[in-house]
C-alpha cells in the first residue's frame, strides 16, 4: 500500500510526535509499504528527500526553532499543505494517509479525501485534544466545527492512551480506538553490568524533553531544592522556551551547580544519556504518551513520574517505579529519596526493562495503523 505521512514537523525538527512519525514510517516500510512524509521545512532542510525507501518533502513553513513551532508556523504549514498535499498524493499515487494532529494537520487530511479520494486516519497526539493543554482552550473552541470536520471523515480517529481517548471523546462525538507509542527494545537496552554505577551519592537524576510549561520543570527544580546538598545531580536533556527562565531559578535555589545542561542530544547520545542515570523524572503537568518513559524503562531505569494519562499507562506505582501527585508537597523528593535505595532501584529497573520489552514495538505499531486501512476499506490493498 502507499501511504503518506503528515506531520508539521519530521526528525531532525521536532518532538515526540515527530519521532513517532518517523518510526512507524520506517516501520511500515519494513512492512512491504511504499511510504511518503509530508512535512515543515526547516532551514536549509532539502526540499525531497529519500532514505531507507521513505520519500520524505518538506514544504514552505518560516519554521525558527528546531524543536518548537508556534501556531503562527503550524498556520503557515497547512496553508502551504492546501498548496502541495494534491500534488504530492497524485505523484506518488497514494492510497492512504495518516494523520498526525487533528490540528494543524487534519484539514490537509480532509483535502485529500474531497479532491483526491483518499482515506486518512488521524493519530491525536495529545495538544490537539481539547481539553488537554489549558492555554489553547479557547483556539480549540474557536476551532470546533473545522475539528470535528475533519474527524468526522476520518477513516478511523486513534488515540496515544486510554486517557488521551477519553479526553478526545469527551471533547467531540465520535468513537476513538487506542495505538500506543512503541519502543525499539533492541535498541534501547541497559547498560553492560560493567557500566552500571554503583549505590553512592549524589543521586543522578534525568530529565528529557521540551522546556516549556506542560513539562513542569519549575516544580522539578523546586521540588529537588528541599533535599540536602549532595543528594543528587540532575541532568537536563533538550531545550526550549523556559531555558533562561530556569537557568535563573536554579541559581536563585542554589542548585545551579547540580544541574548538567546537555541541550538535544542524538538517539544514541540519548541512550547513553539513560544507560548512566540513576533514574528518569517525568513531572508533566500532562502528556499523551511520553517516548522517553518507554525508552527509559527499555533501558532499565526506574521512573518518577507524575499521576496523569499517558504515564499512568506506563509507570506502575511501585513496581517499575513511583507516581505522584503534583499537588501533593514532597510527593517527588520522597520518591527520589526512596530510590537512593541501589538495590530498590536494581529491581524496579529489571521491572521497568521487562514491561518495556513487552510492549508493542514500532512493527506492532505500524501493522495496527495499515489493518485500519484495510479493515475499514477492504478494497485497499
Amino acid at each position: 500500500m502507499r501511504i503518506l505521512l503528515i506531520n508539521y514537523e519530521y526528525p531532525p525538527v521536532g518532538g515526540g510526535a515527530a519521532t513517532a512519525t518517523e518510526a512507524i514510517g520506517e516501520a511500515l516500510a519494513d512492512l512491504g509499504h511504499r511510504v511518503v512524509v509530508l512535512a515543515g521545512k526547516f532551514k536549509h532542510s532539502p526540499e525531497v528527500s529519500e532514505s531507507d525507501g521513505i520519500v520524505v518533502h518538506r514544504i514552505p513553513t518560516w519554521r525558527m526553532k528546531i524543536d518548537r513551532s508556534d501556531v503562527f508556523e503550524m498556520g503557515l504549514f497547512l496553508i502551504s499543505g492546501l498548496m502541495f498535499t494534491r500534488s504530492i498524493i497524485r505523484k506518488h499515487r497514494i492510497e492512504g494517509s495518516i494523520v498526525f494532529f487533528s490540528l494543524p494537520c487534519g484539514p490537509l487530511g480532509l483535502l485529500s479525501r474531497w479532491q483526491c479520494g483518499v482515506p486518512y486516519i488521524i493519530s491525536l497526539r495529545g495538544g490537539d485534544v481539547p481539553g488537554n493543554e489549558p492555554s489553547l482552550n479557547l483556539l480549540h473552541r474557536c476551532l470546533t466545527p473545522i475539528r470535528r470536520a475533519v474527524l468526522n471523515n476520518a477513516t478511523a480517529i486513534v488515540a496515544n492512551s486510554d486517557g488521551l481517548r477519553r479526553m478526545a471523546e469527551a471533547a467531540d462525538p465520535f468513537p476513538v480506538q487506542v495505538i500506543p507509542n512503541g519502543v525499539d527494545g533492541d535498541f534501547f537496552i541497559p547498560a553492560q553490568p560493567s557500566r552500571v554505577k554503583n549505590n553512592s551519592k549524589p543521586l543522578r537524576v534525568l530529565f528529557a524533553g521540551r522546556f516549556q510549561a506542560q513539562k513542569n520543570l519549575v516544580f522539578l527544580l523546586r521540588e529537588l531544592a528541599r533535599l540536602s546538598p549532595g543528594t543528587f545531580e540532575l541532568h537536563l536533556v533538550g531545550d526550549g522556551p523556559d531555558r533562561r527562565s530556569l537557568e535563573r531559578l536554579a541559581k536563585q535555589l542554589g542548585i545551579g551547580t547540580l544541574i548538567t545542561w546537555h541541550g538535544w542530544l542524538s538517539r544514541t547520545e540519548i541512550r547513553a544519556a539513560y544507560q548512566a542515570a540513576d533514574c528518569l523524572v517525568n513531572p508533566s503537568v500532562y502528556e499523551g504518551m511520553p517516548n522517553v518513559v518507554l525508552e527509559a524503562m527499555a533501558c532499565g531505569l526506574p521512573v518518577v513520574a507524575s499521576r496523569v494519562p499517558g504515564n499512568e499507562e506506563l509507570v506502575i506505582d511501585g513496581e517499575t517505579g513511583f507516581l505522584f501527585d503534583v499537588e501533593e508537597p514532597a510527593a517527588l523528593t520522597s520518591a527520589v529519596m526512596r530510590l537512593r535505595d541501589e538495590n530498590l532501584r536494581r529491581r524496579m529497573g529489571q521491572s521497568a526493562r521487562n514491561r518495556a520489552a513487552n510492549f508493542w514495538s514500532w512493527k506492532n505499531v505500524a501493522a495496527q495503523y495499515a489493518d485500519l486501512f484495510c479493515r475499514q476499506l477492504p478494497s485497499v490493498k
